[in-house]
């Protein structure tokens, strides 16, 4: 028991500085790499789910000090909380990439009609000279 517990620990540790690490890319990268985001996420969560679920076959066979049970349900629930401050932020920079994306392609848009009455005015240039 007592080494399930020990690696749900160092799952729950490497689990809170990847939330740490995650909020520091959002906070300060022009453009982080949202594809590592995730997919590093879905690691940590898959590592802790492992450990949990070992943990949870363990407490079946064998009883758990109370003190350890109550220790990692605080743990457990300060990563959830985290979590959802790290969902919002990776939300909201979601919506940014969506407008900007948006707003490029408007500009775009302007653009290629800007184009195409440029070439207007240059056949009516070439058609005057001929």
């Amino acid at each position: 028991m007592q080494v399930f517990s020990e690696a749900l620990w160092v799952a729950c540790n490497n689990y809170q500085a990847m939330q740490e690490a995650h909020l520091h890319d959002l906070e300060t990268a022009a453009s982080p790499d949202m594809e590592r985001l995730v997919f590093e996420r879905e690691q940590h969560f898959a590592d802790l789910q492992n450990c949990l679920t070992a943990l949870a076959y363990q407490r079946q066979t064998a009883a758990p000090e109370p003190a350890l049970v109550h220790a990692l349900q605080a743990r457990l629930t300060a990563l959830r909380e985290g979590d959802v401050i790290l969902d919002e932020r990776l939300q909201a920079y979601r919506v940014t990439l969506t407008q900007a994306r948006a707003q490029l392609q408007q500009g775009q848009k302007v653009l290629v009609g800007y184009s195409n009455q440029a070439a207007r005015w240059s056949l009516r240039a070439v058609d005057r000279s001929g």
